[in-house]
């Protein structure tokens, strides 16, 4: 199948990673390649792997153009993305987004591809998401639909349009003060646990004590109160789990299995979030740890046990 939404690949300091990328999605017929690739940070010895990782990109064989930017300065994670993805927007009105942590089964180009163009029109989906976390046999989905609905944004592999992305992703957050003081996030999540949780999580990036780039997507489509398409099988493995990943993921998620999904699609009826699905997560990796847990995580660490 010819895959004619554009492919965003974002790199940094993985030219090996960077090259497997490259030849998967060669393999693909992907039309349109943009390829973004951040500055060394200062002090550094970034410019060494940054120097390989071009240098894989300017020498690749393939067999379209590709569009290349790199930054001589780092702009860092919380700029990259957002500035790669509205380059791509100025010629395109949707994107398929991959870092090159994110290896895909071959099956995410397609899955994307139809999808965009199935809920082009549709301003309730925010994005098309290639992970499924679910992992744990002890989760039966509902039904064999190839995909259903999430609250959540998982970002490890996505696509998604323009009129989802400009105007409503905001770095800034300008919006979170009135949200938080008029207690919004009570309407959208409803238990404390989950209240709290994601209150802190906002709160920390709008004073930028973190500088990632998605929690700030997910903020803006929950307030616009906009749901991802999740795969039935997860299409995505992220092995960025070495000495260049910049935020440490739950190792239960690490080198998650890939698997085929069947085609034709088969659609879901309902278009709503799963509540079980999106509880099942949250408890596994979007919730504070108890307080015994943390004590016994500090403990380990002064006792440097693994």
């Amino acid at each position: 199948m010819t895959i004619n939404a554009p492919v965003l690949l974002i790199t940094f300091l993985r030219p090996d990673a960077t090259l497997r990328l490259l030849n998967i999605i060669k393999k693909n017929n992907i039309q349109n390649l943009f390829i973004f690739n951040d500055g060394p940070r200062k002090n550094t010895k970034d410019i060494i792997q940054i120097k390989k990782v071009r240098n894989i990109i300017d020498n690749f064989s393939f067999n379209k153009k590709i569009n290349k930017m790199y930054e001589e300065k780092n702009i860092g994670l919380k700029n990259n993305i957002p500035k790669a993805l509205n380059w791509v927007f100025r010629k395109f009105d949707r994107a398929i987004i991959l870092e090159c942590d994110c290896i895909p089964h071959k099956d995410f180009f397609r899955f994307c591809e139809l999808l965009l163009k199935k809920y082009k029109n549709d301003l309730r989906i925010s994005q098309i998401s290639g992970t499924n976390l679910i992992h744990d046999n002890n989760f039966i989905r509902r039904n064999n639909d190839s995909y259903f609905f999430s609250k959540l944004t998982p970002c490890w592999g996505w696509a998604t349009w323009k009129d989802r992305w400009v105007n409503t992703y905001d770095l800034k957050m300008k919006s979170w003060p009135i949200v938080k003081k008029e207690n919004w996030i009570n309407d959208i999540f409803q238990t404390k646990e989950k209240i709290n949780y994601w209150k802190k999580i906002f709160n920390r990036r709008y004073k930028e004590i973190d500088n990632d780039w998605d929690r700030i997507w997910t903020y803006a489509n929950l307030i616009n109160n906009r749901i991802s398409i999740i795969p039935s099988k997860n299409l995505i493995s992220n092995t960025g789990y070495d000495s260049f990943a910049a935020h440490k993921n739950p190792s239960k998620w690490k080198d998650l299995k890939t698997d085929k999904i069947n085609f034709p699609l088969k659609h879901p009826m309902i278009i709503h979030p799963d509540n079980s699905y999106d509880d099942f997560i949250m408890k596994a990796g979007f919730s504070n740890a108890k307080f015994t847990w943390r004590i016994k995580n500090k403990i380990k660490k002064i006792l440097n046990i693994h």
